[in-house]
């Protein structure tokens, strides 16, 4: 009995060590060339016998290469795992953005008409309807006149001199959405660049932080940047941009406690293409009375603050730098809500 068991454990098989196998996730994404919401996604990984996509909007797939539609614009985390055939896993996550300007792209043209514009669309796919919003601005009283259209052309006039904005929905025939919420003049479409400069500076400065500098390109119209003396010099509030454009509008959104007092009086608008080198001259305004006061006079008192002034550019031409150079105020003082350039 004593030499049959010991037969037995010399013939037990000895555990086998397995080497894992590690695979490797990678993948492409290549747009498709008919519709602007589908892309094919290709797997590049390597010792998988196992995949699983994620596409960022709860959808998933197991396929080499599948082909995904995406029904709205925006930032979807795209992931593909693997799994190899000793269980090992791997993982790529990417952050995958649909850009709705990239998706969509918009025209308005002048026609014969005065101030009339015909607006376009452009995109891969079919486009199975169109819905606008027109907000025609008043450029004396501000009044907005809200008009819709459901033309893929549609025609609009605004008044001369105004500053108006616009929206318009499309759907395609797979369902899928984008929305664009655009500015225009009379001359056409303009985007705001503010917000696109890579630094910003502002010769003078509040050392209060509720009402200093950068409240006054902030984009929140009500905020405001204070400087409550006179400016010691010329105040100069500087953007520089990574390539040069050509600002073809500029707002400014007047305080909202001071009347006139504290609005700038006199200022220049100057671009520079050497590093703030030399500086030429864009626009130039020397007023005779201030916003607020300026709009009691046409009985605009009540809405005599939070109110943009924008101010056309005669021969927009590109600089990589602007500055608002402002020569003087009203009463020394200076506080304004917002300022914004618009290419």
């Amino acid at each position: 009995m004593a030499a049959i068991v010991s037969c037995s454990k010399k013939d037990q098989p000895l555990p086998v060590e397995v080497n894992p196998v590690n695979p490797l996730s990678d993948y492409s994404i290549t747009p498709d060339p008919t519709d602007a919401f589908t892309f094919k996604f290709t797997s590049l990984a390597k010792n998988e016998i196992k995949l699983l996509w994620r596409f960022g909007d709860d959808s998933l797939s197991t396929d080499t290469a599948p082909t995904h539609t995406y029904q709205a614009v925006g930032t979807y985390q795209v992931g593909l795992q693997t799994t190899s055939k000793t269980g090992n896993t791997s993982n790529k996550i990417t952050n995958f953005i649909l850009d709705p300007d990239n998706i969509l792209q918009l025209t308005a043209v002048k026609t014969e008409v005065q101030n009339q514009l015909q607006f376009g669309l452009t995109m891969k796919g079919k486009i199975k309807s169109a819905s606008w919003t027109f907000n025609a601005a008043d450029p004396v009283t501000a009044v907005v006149t809200t008009t819709t259209s459901t033309s893929l052309t549609p025609l609009k006039a605004f008044a001369a001199g105004s500053f108006n904005s616009f929206t318009v929905t499309i759907v395609t025939d797979k369902g899928s959405t984008v929305t664009l919420n655009k500015y225009n003049t009379t001359d056409g479409i303009v985007s705001d660049a503010t917000q696109t400069a890579i630094a910003y500076s502002s010769t003078y400065d509040n050392s209060d932080t509720n009402e200093n500098a950068a409240k006054l390109v902030d984009n929140n119209t009500q905020t405001k940047f204070g400087y409550y003396s006179a400016f010691p010099g010329d105040e100069n509030i500087q953007f520089t941009f990574p390539a040069p454009i050509a600002v073809k509008i500029y707002g400014i959104e007047n305080g909202n406690d001071s009347e006139s007092t504290r609005d700038p009086k006199e200022w220049y608008i100057e671009g520079s293409n050497d590093n703030g080198g030399t500086w030429t001259q864009v626009d130039h305004q020397n007023l005779t009375i201030g916003f607020a006061d300026y709009l009691t006079s046409i009985g605009q008192s009540d809405t005599r603050y939070y109110r943009f002034f924008y101010y056309q550019i005669a021969n927009p031409k590109p600089y990589s730098m602007y500055r608002w150079r402002i020569v003087s105020t009203f009463a020394g003082a200076f506080q304004i809500e917002e300022f914004k350039l618009y290419k």
